[in-house]
Formats: structure tokens, C-alpha cells, sequence
């Protein structure tokens, strides 16, 4: 059973005007709102996670009678634990809260959401769409803005996709009202109501993957619903215009005039020269170019930017193996575009060699700095 911070404060609110004896003990409190026993572990668990969490709110006080008691862990000794607190009783703010007076419309229905999770590789997805139109800097404003509280959004580290799902995922973990607030993010984001929103392919396969999790779009929001296959069908070829917008915008950035011009030779020369330039910002290096650049920067014995964990074998394949992607990329394509007449690409030769542009991109999103790198 999943727990609903709501219908454990209003339960509260009720016991208050009508029975309160099952306030005097965390476990009848918890089999009253159940009604009746309950004997699952997990259960006992996730009610006291989410006692704990109304409690932190300021939602709720009770008196934990442990003294002279050898203490209880809450998390590992749930059952005991509810025996042992007494006195459970709302604040004023929890009062209102379970009165729906500091909610805006109706609060939604607990049957909407039973703690089931949705896969991380599908907040991947979500993050890296979320992530190609923000720098890091932008995504806690991003979230506030969004809806999500600002103590509830840390400080932006690490790469772009990953922050974006890390931050729900630990929404999807903090209990009812936090499942809350991000099923009504991705909702409204998957709904196209925020600044920004999701391309339709990426919006098509966000949705196909939630509906396979028993995940629905409702009225702006999630919620749960029967989990529903994929469909077994292929998408169509895409148009020239949905491969642009797919690409990393830094891409799109260096070749979006000379496409709109139909320049695609010129195109590709400047997403490969703007590569090679954010290599040089990220590094700090710029008595380097080319070949070299990428050798020095990309080296798994000392590597300048790191793309893989290069203490170990496998790590050290990984970053040889881009190394070598950055290097070609310069020597076959760049290069020779650099110093010779360029040579005419057809509409597929040149989406497919911004598409490694873009590539090269989304891995640089994803480095590490090492000592003695620039400006990150």
C-alpha cells in the first residue's frame, strides 16, 4: 500500500474531533487510518517515512517516549518504533494543510499515484531534452520556476542529464507530496505548458515508456493507470527539419544559418571548427589545434578532459576509443575542409556528419575537468 501524506493528516484531523485515544500510539494510529491491521513490513516503513517527513514539514508533533528505552531505529524497527511515540497531534499549518486551505483547487486523489517508480532511463531521456536548452546555471531557476519548491532543488554539479534526472528521481523518493509536485511537472512539461518542452519524437517515446510503466497523461498530470506494451512499430523516417532539431544545440548554433542557407558544406566545417573551439574553452589550451589538441586533451594515460574513469582497463578503452572519434573528426573532416575547395555534401552526407558534430558535443557535456583543465 502506498501512503498519502494528505489522508494521513486529514485522518489525523478526524481522530482529532471524533476518537482520540488512536493518537496516543503511532501503530493504532497507523491501523485506524488503514482500517485495520497491517501486517507488511514495507508498509510499516513507508508510514513512518511519512510521519517523519509531516513532521520535518511542521505538518505535525508527537512525543517520542524512548526515554529509559534502549533507542529504536525508525527505518529498521518501524512496528516498534509506532509503539513507542504518543501524543500525535497537528500543527496549525497541518490542520489547514489537511483542510485544503493552503491548496490551490482540489488535492489530488490518492489513487493517482501508489509509489510505484518510474525507470531511470526514462528521467535520462527527460533530462538530457531538458538539458540541451539550459546551461547549469539555469536549471534550479528552471524547476522554481516550474513549480518544484526551491529547497527541494540543490545546487546545480556535475553533467547537465544527469543533475536533471538525479533532481527527480530524489522528488519521486521524498514521499507523497514531493511524488506529487514532480508527476505534476513532467505532466505539464510532457503537456508543453512550461518555457520549454519536449520535441514530439522525444514526447512520443517519453510517453510510450511511462504508458509501458502504467504511467498516464491526465489533465496536466501523471498518474497511474494499467501498464500498456509499446507498440511494435517503427517511426517513420524523419525530415531534414526534425534531424536539425535533434541535434545538440551548440550544433545547431555554428550550422543553423548555413543550413537555412543551404551552405551544408559550410555547415559542417563550422559545427567542426566549433567543436574543436569549445574543446580549447573547456581545456584552457590554445598553443594547441587539431590532431594534437585531441591527443593531448583526450589522452587516457594524462588525460586534460576526462570521458571515462581512466584507472582501470576498461575506462582507459572508453577514452582511447573517443580520442580517436575527436581526432578523426578533426583530421578527416575539418582539416581538409580548412585548406582545400569544399567538397560538395548531399542533404544525407551532411546531416549525418552534423550528427557526429553533435555526438563529439554531447560527450563534452558529459566530461570531467582534471587538474590543470580551464575554464570547465
Amino acid at each position: 500500500m502506498h501512503w498519502d501524506d494528505l489522508e494521513i493528516l486529514r485522518g489525523i484531523d478526524r481522530l482529532e474531533q471524533t476518537e482520540t485515544a488512536y493518537l496516543q500510539n503511532g501503530l493504532w494510529l497507523m491501523e485506524k487510518i488503514a482500517g485495520g491491521q497491517v501486517p507488511e513490513h514495507q508498509r510499516h516503513v513507508a508510514f513512518v517515512h511519512e510521519l517523519i517527513l509531516a513532521a520535518q514539514a511542521g505538518y505535525l508533533e508527537f512525543e517520542d517516549s524512548q526515554a529509559g528505552w534502549q533507542p529504536v531505529d525508525p527505518q529498521n524497527q518501524p512496528h516498534l518504533w509506532l509503539q513507542r511515540i504518543r501524543d500525535i497531534h497537528l500543527t496549525l499549518a497541518g490542520r489547514d494543510r489537511a483542510r485544503g486551505r493552503v491548496i490551490v483547487g482540489e488535492p489530488p486523489d490518492p489513487n493517482e499515484d501508489d509509489g510505484r517508480q518510474i525507470a531511470f532511463t526514462t528521467l535520462e531521456e527527460i533530462g538530457r531534452s531538458i538539458a540541451d536548452a539550459y546551461t547549469g546555471s539555469q536549471f534550479p531557476v528552471f524547476f522554481v520556476d516550474s513549480g518544484i519548491p526551491a529547497e527541494k532543488v540543490p545546487a546545480f554539479e556535475g553533467s547537465k542529464h544527469e543533475y536533471v534526472a538525479g533532481v527527480l528521481l530524489a522528488l519521486l523518493e521524498h514521499g507523497a507530496a514531493s511524488r506529487r509536485e514532480v508527476r505534476q511537472f513532467l505532466g505539464e512539461w510532457l503537456s508543453d505548458l512550461l518555457v520549454t518542452g519536449p520535441r514530439p519524437d522525444v514526447k512520443r517515446r517519453v510517453l510510450a515508456q511511462l504508458s509501458r510503466q502504467g504511467w498516464h497523461l491526465e489533465e496536466n498530470r501523471l498518474v497511474i493507470g494499467p501498464r500498456q506494451a509499446m507498440p511494435d512499430t517503427e517511426e517513420p523516417a524523419t525530415s531534414r527539419e526534425a534531424q536539425y532539431v535533434a541535434l545538440h544545440a551548440a550544433v545547431r548554433q555554428a550550422a543553423g544559418k548555413w543550413l537555412d542557407s543551404e551552405n551544408l558544406e559550410v555547415a559542417v566545417f563550422e559545427a567542426m571548427k566549433a567543436v574543436t573551439n569549445r574543446v580549447k574553452f573547456m581545456t584552457g589550451i590554445d598553443d594547441q589545434d587539431g590532431y594534437r589538441l585531441m591527443g593531448k586533451v583526450f589522452s587516457e594515460q594524462a588525460p586534460v578532459l576526462e570521458l571515462a574513469d581512466c584507472s582501470n582497463t576498461t575506462g582507459k578503452s572508453i577514452q582511447a576509443g573517443y580520442r580517436a572519434l575527436f581526432q578523426g573528426a578533426v583530421q578527416a573532416i575539418r582539416n581538409p575542409a580548412a585548406h582545400e575547395p569544399l567538397k560538395p555534401l548531399s542533404t544525407e552526407e551532411a546531416m549525418e556528419l552534423l550528427t557526429l558534430a553533435s555526438l563529439l558535443n554531447r560527450a563534452l557535456d558529459t566530461a570531467t575537468p582534471k587538474d590543470g583543465a580551464g575554464k570547465g
